[in-house]
């Protein structure tokens, strides 16, 4: 027979397995649809959290909506849009004061810039996120105010726990497709690059088995229902051409509650590797990027015609010139 103590011990482990049970569920694949984490918003009335102003900055500053931060999406992004380290992002996002626990409201001008800060916020484990969806160039003057721009130091240690698990490293969805374990692909690019026709990195086509769902097509505010259906448990891997267009393709994913992770470096850092498997590849013509350049092409619009008939005509000269001089030297 159990003593009391021993049953008390025996009742609070049980007790700690089923609120463990209950957290791993409430992380688990199956449940993230409705998490709502993300969604889209007509109107910033009634928010009451942080504001963000995805434009530049000096457009943030002269106006934008009573309250906002300025945070540019460019600030997040590397040469080529590549997605800068996560350690400097989570300390940009201290700089507007942010620690996570927020509701955040994005709003700008450009639907993907803010959709790509969403995306941000979503991997480094914001807790709610809103697009604003209406330009803020439509909205009257009586509405706006200088916006705020972010500071040079952190104001506040950003604390939540970002979400790793919805990022895919190139290594480990290539072991995945070796091992023949290969979840969902989802490729959010136009339907001439799925296939090859049209190439911007180093080689064209799509990932092995990958379904084409252009990012294009998904739209959140106005879609009812998912657009791909996953198995219960199932997850889906999104890319598109590179980290901020995989990273907008994600946005839309999540708010449309689909269960999605990202390959962030998108389709350019996949075809960068060319021991990486693919399907219908193809390789740009090296002759249609010889193109003039800017500068040649300058050079020669100011030079013109008369400039260069001018030239001609002194060459000749001097060549006749330097013809006659050596006969004279030579008699």
């Amino acid at each position: 027979m159990l003593t009391k103590s021993r049953r008390l011990t025996w009742s609070t482990l049980l007790q700690r397995l089923f609120f463990a049970s209950i957290l791993l569920s409430t992380n688990s694949h199956g449940s993230f649809a409705a998490q709502n984490v993300i969604d889209y918003v007509t109107t910033p009335a009634g928010h009451s959290g942080i504001i963000i102003d995805a434009r530049e900055p000096e457009r943030c500053e002269a106006a934008s909506l009573n309250g906002a931060r300025c945070l540019p999406a460019r600030d997040f992004l590397g040469p080529h849009r590549r997605l800068a380290n996560f350690s400097g992002l989570l300390w940009l996002l201290g700089t507007v004061g942010l620690t996570g626990a927020e509701h955040v409201l994005v709003t700008g001008d450009q639907s993907t810039n803010k959709e790509f800060l969403a995306g941000v916020l979503y991997l480094a484990g914001q807790r709610k996120i809103s697009v604003f969806t209406a330009p803020l160039k439509t909205l009257p003057e009586g509405q706006m105010a200088p916006g705020t721009s972010r500071s040079k130091t952190r104001e506040n240690v950003y604390r939540a726990a970002m979400r790793e698990p919805r990022i895919v490293l190139r290594s480990g969805l290539a072991h995945k497709l070796q091992s023949g374990t290969a979840p969902v692909l989802l490729d959010g690019r136009s339907e001439s690059e799925y296939w090859g026709g049209r190439v911007r990195a180093s080689r064209g086509g799509h990932l092995p088995g990958a379904q084409h769902l252009p990012a294009s097509a998904i739209l959140p505010a106005k879609n009812a229902s998912p657009p791909v259906h996953l198995d219960e448990g199932e997850y889906a891997i999104a890319y598109g051409h590179d980290s901020y267009e995989s990273i907008v393709f994600l946005t839309r994913l999540v708010a449309s509650g689909v269960n999605a992770k990202v390959l962030h470096e998108g389709w350019a850092g996949w075809a960068s590797d060319g021991s990486l498997p693919a399907d219908s590849v193809t390789y740009p013509d090296p002759g249609t990027s010889r193109q003039p350049s800017a500068v040649s092409a300058q050079t020669a619009s100011k030079t013109g015609l008369p400039h260069l008939a001018l030239l001609l005509l002194a060459g000749i000269g001097l060549f006749a010139a330097g013809f006659f001089a050596s006969r004279k030297l030579f008699q």
